[in-house]
């Protein structure tokens, strides 16, 4: 009501105001006429009327300061308070502090919509308010829930995190026993769970027949090794009754501290649980507490993952033995062998095989105790007879077994080798196949020489029997005249020497082989023997000159049998007029070199070739060629040669260039060195 009435009478007073303000305008018009119609007044009639307006003028001045003053004014003051007014609550909004929302209704003016408008937004902003309080509250419910999940998710997460720790310490302790191979590695085992259980020292100690044969140690000296052999009553009370046990004991006298302190000890068995037999100890030990169920039970399963592990070394070591000593036993067999493992699709050769195929061989070293895998391409390369080789080897792989042997040769005849294979049953059931290698070249050089041997014998025994049958045939059956008669009989009286000199070659290589010979040795001077040979040989050739190429100023004295030295001068000069066909010369020279004697004998004939040098000096063994084919010979006298030699203590070598000649080289100790050798 009061607000109406305040309404009331301002609209009275703005309408009293108006009117004044519009009859001084009118006041005004009107006094403006009047005195623009009194033209024909008199002067003090004008003066009288001019004051009478100004009084008019300062009445309605008068007036209108009143209306200002007592209506404008208040007006005015009560637009200026309710605009202070808004500024203060606005600034109290702005600082964020409660205001009253309750006003007067005011009149529809542009102050009374803002008034309103500000309320307006002074209730909204209230209730904004009021939400974002509520919300804030619901937030911080929610973060306070939030942290609480946190700290949950936090101490979760430090769990998990733990058991991650401690899955990952399980897994490398599982790790490390599954790579121990040898008891020496065992330290790092037990620094790990030394380290997982937080403990001070251990131990891990191996037993065997109820005996302890061996500690691997952590932290622990050697003097608290040997008191845990040998006091510890703790240890021998799980060795009896195989089970687990823990204990603390009061430690009262320690030399390195001065007062008493507890060591809570536990001893946990490790058992082969197949045999039911102790096989080790884990011993563990600390100072700050005793050993709970939680980390006895968590030993135990440590001490079975122990017992696998040693399980596993014993058995690795055991097959390992095994596989040594079968490697050891085939590559002590001097046949090569090879096995097929149809399972495992291997090929594996023991050290025999190597040898023979050289093309097998690989640079780095290896165990001789093993057996080397194979590749039976490479094989191939080498067996002359290639193609059937590689049709057996594929008939073996089908897993049929071949009967009988198979013969082949490596390395243009080099070796012959015999074949045969054998199926290896396990269970009733075929695990593979061996194939083993005969080296038979001895038994082929023998039959070689056999063959050469009957061939020679029989070739250069039929000439001179022909020859003696021959002239005596005609001896008895043909009446000759004495000179003729004669000739003959030199022909058979040589021809019987030759049988003779063949059948004392034979005879001598018998001798010398079995150690029969006996040789008179005696101190000379070689180079008498060697122009008694010369001039010999010489009378029994004209197409060759022997030539002696020694320092007439010099002795070449030796201890040896003379007659040996003869027979060795004579082959060598034999062999050098024979194989030069052709004739030319023969140098024999004599030397001293190094403290022994060298003899040379030096021919400019056929030549050696380089494929025949290794067996040169084999008894039976003749160079195959056509032109040593015509020469012929028994293929014993460089053998002959060489054991002369060799009883000598002395050396015989061979150069040769075929087509230019040959050289053979012999050393001999001198006379100084021999007697030297005897006193």
């Amino acid at each position: 009501m009061k607000q109406w009435m305040t309404e009331k009478l301002g609209r009275q007073l703005m309408a009293v105001f108006y009117s004044v303000f519009v009859w001084s305008v009118l006041t005004s018009v009107a006094s403006y006429l009047y005195i623009d119609n009194s033209a024909g007044q008199t002067k003090e009639q004008v003066l009288a009327q001019l004051q009478q307006t100004q009084w008019f003028w300062f009445l309605n001045l008068l007036i209108f300061l009143l209306c200002l003053l007592f209506i404008v004014r208040p007006l005015i003051g009560r637009l200026t308070m309710q605009l202070h007014e808004l500024n203060i609550k606005s600034q109290r909004l702005a600082e964020g502090k409660s205001i009253s929302l309750e006003h007067d209704v005011l009149v529809e003016n542009e102050v009374g919509q803002l008034t309103e408008s500000f309320y307006r937004m002074a209730r909204s902003i209230s209730s904004q308010h009021t939400e974002l309080s509520r919300k804030n509250q619901l937030m911080e419910q929610n973060q306070e829930a939030l942290k609480s999940k946190q700290t949950e998710l936090e101490q979760a997460l430090e769990v998990t995190r733990s058991n991650e720790l401690h899955l990952q310490d399980r897994n490398e302790l599982i790790e490390t026993l599954a790579s121990k191979e040898s008891l020496f590695d065992y330290s790092s085992v037990i620094s790990t769970i030394v380290r997982l259980t937080k403990t001070e020292f251990g131990a891990l100690l191996l037993i065997k027949n109820n005996e302890i044969s061996s500690v691997v140690p952590k932290e622990m000296t050697e003097e608290q090794q040997e008191s845990l052999k040998t006091e510890s009553l703790l240890l021998k009370r799980v060795m009896i009754s195989k089970e687990r046990a823990n204990s603390s004991k009061k430690v009262a006298n320690d030399s390195l501290i001065g007062f008493p302190y507890y060591i809570y000890e536990a001893v946990i068995p490790v058992m082969d649980q197949a045999k039911d037999e102790l096989i080790a100890c884990l011993y563990l030990a600390r100072f700050d507490q005793s050993f709970n169920t939680k980390e006895l039970n968590e030993l135990e399963s440590f001490s079975k993952q122990i017992a696998i592990s040693l399980m596993r070394m014993s058995l690795y070591e055991q097959m390992e033995y095994e596989r040594k000593e079968t490697a050891q036993l085939l590559n002590s067999v001097r046949e090569a062998i090879l096995y097929i493992k149809h399972d495992e699709k291997t090929i594996l050769g023991n050290q025999a095989l190597f040898d023979i195929f050289e093309s097998l061989q690989i640079e780095e070293d290896n165990d001789s105790m093993t057996f080397l895998e194979v590749r039976p391409e490479t094989m191939f390369e080498q067996v002359d007879q290639k193609e059937a080789f590689e049709a057996y080897f594929e008939e073996v792989l089908s897993g049929q077994i071949p009967e009988g042997m198979f013969s082949l040769s490596i390395d243009q005849g080099e070796y012959f080798i015999q074949v045969y294979a054998e199926e290896i049953m396990l269970s009733e059931q075929a695990k593979g196949t061996i194939l083993v290698f005969r080296d038979v070249t001895a038994e082929t050089e023998v039959d070689r020489m056999k063959s050469e041997l009957v061939s020679t014998v029989s070739h250069e025994l039929r000439t001179p029997l022909s020859s003696i049958y021959g002239f005596t045939e005609l001896m008895l059956k043909r009446k000759l005249d004495p000179e003729r008669n004669k000739r003959y009989l030199q022909t058979i009286h040589d021809e019987s020497k030759r049988l003779t000199d063949l059948v004392s070659d034979f005879l001598n290589v018998q001798r010398m082989e079995s150690g029969k010979q006996s040789y008179d040795k005696e101190v000379f001077d070689l180079i008498d023997t060697v122009r008694e040979q010369t001039r010999f040989y010489q009378a029994s050739t004209e197409q060759h000159r022997l030539q002696l190429d020694v320092d007439e100023n010099h002795e070449f004295l030796i201890h040896a049998d003379k007659n040996s030295m003869k027979q060795l001068l004579g082959n060598l000069l034999h062999n050098a007029i024979k194989y030069s066909p052709d004739g030319g010369a023969v140098v024999i020279s004599l030397t001293h070199h190094h403290n022994q004697i060298e003899l040379s004998v030096r021919d400019f004939g056929l030549g050696i070739p380089s494929s025949a040098m290794p067996h040169l000096f084999s008894k039976f063994y003749r160079v195959d060629n056509s032109d040593s084919r015509k020469i012929g010979g028994t293929g014993l006298g460089l053998s002959i040669c060489k054991e002369i030699v060799r009883a000598h203590d002395g050396n015989i070598d061979v150069e040769s260039i075929l087509g230019e000649g040959t050289v053979f080289k012999v050393l001999l100790p001198s006379v100084s060195d021999t007697l030297i050798e005897m006193d």
